[in-house]
């Protein structure tokens, strides 16, 4: 899986410079969980034989399953899992959005979420049917994640040792994240826009997993103790807030590429920070995705890099 996000040019670091951070950032074997963290000995060990046939409907519920070496139970995903499996194995739709009747025609064991899954519908009557909906954890925290890699080993009858050690891998990423931090004298604030078009321009508040990753990352989320979730907020809040960084999804940065198309799109922006150093990140859309997951973690620890390259 090699999902890597870039990070537009700005201020904050020269191009040389960045040339370096990014062979750091992308080939760092030891301070964070790299893509080819879901093939190691833990996702290679063999799963103990069952005729579980499961339907996971969100990318941070995937990449656990494959972590724990159990994606040979996979009968089907949802979109945002589809960089996740093989191209053959079936698509479902947006979890989200899931049609109780293309489910059922996979006669899947169980289906396994997060409280995104839906709509309630769809849900009752795969009940109805016989197949076990499996609600996990879908938190917003480090603790959510662990307590949902748990969750998954125990529904994908792996042994507990396997969880044990996937936990441990994140935990020591996310201590080596916190001791790069304690190098920051001045935390950066860094403000994530949700863009879409026909709908107004959000802010991730709290109790987001975009807030998580950021203050992960060693930064300042303004917008945090402004709003709760992802709100629309007046120009005037978000000049108040004065961003240092503003982050992007992928797909954003796929119409707006840089920060002169984000200032004609939001004038007030210019008046930021943020504008006056041409600084914006850009974050994987998947990690936003269910929860705190795992390649949530590694975005965290690629975004610590770019906000602070001279740790």
């Amino acid at each position: 899986m090699n999902r890597h996000t870039s990070f537009i040019t700005s201020s904050l670091i020269t191009p040389p410079f960045w040339r370096h951070v990014c062979r750091k950032t992308l080939f760092s074997a030891t301070l964070f969980i790299t893509a080819s963290s879901l093939f190691s000995p833990i996702a290679h060990a063999q799963s103990t034989p069952n005729s579980t046939g499961i339907i996971s409907a969100g990318a941070a519920i995937t990449e656990i399953i494959n972590a724990l070496g159990a994606k040979q139970q996979l009968i089907a995903v949802d979109v945002t899992s589809k960089t996740l499996v093989a191209n053959d194995v079936p698509k479902v739709g947006y979890h989200r959005q899931l049609s109780a009747e293309s489910l059922i025609a996979l006669a899947p064991t169980r289906i396994i979420g997060s409280d995104e899954m839906g709509p309630p519908k769809t849900l009752a009557l795969l009940k109805q049917s016989g197949i076990e909906v499996d609600i996990v954890n879908g938190g917003e925290t480090v603790n959510d994640l662990l307590h949902r890699i748990d969750q998954v080993a125990a529904l994908t009858q792996h042994q507990q040792q396997q969880a044990q050690q996937l936990k441990q891998q994140i935990t020591t990423t996310v201590e080596n994240i916190k001791q790069r931090n304690l190098h920051q004298k001045q935390p950066k604030k860094v403000l994530f826009l949700m863009i879409h078009d026909g709908r107004p321009i959000s802010v991730a508040g709290k109790n987001t997993t975009a807030d998580s990753i950021i203050t992960l990352a060693g930064a300042i989320n303004p917008a945090a103790s402004m709003v709760t979730n992802y709100k629309p907020i007046s120009t005037e809040a978000i000049l108040q807030m004065q961003p240092d960084i503003i982050l992007l999804s992928d797909r954003t940065t796929a119409s707006i590429k840089d920060m002169a198309q984000l200032v004609k799109k939001m004038p007030m922006l210019a008046a930021t920070p943020a504008a006056k150093n041409n600084a914006i990140a850009v974050i994987d859309g998947t990690a936003l995705i269910g929860g705190l997951g795992i390649h949530s973690i590694n975005e965290a620890m690629r975004l610590n890099r770019v906000f602070y390259p001279q740790s």
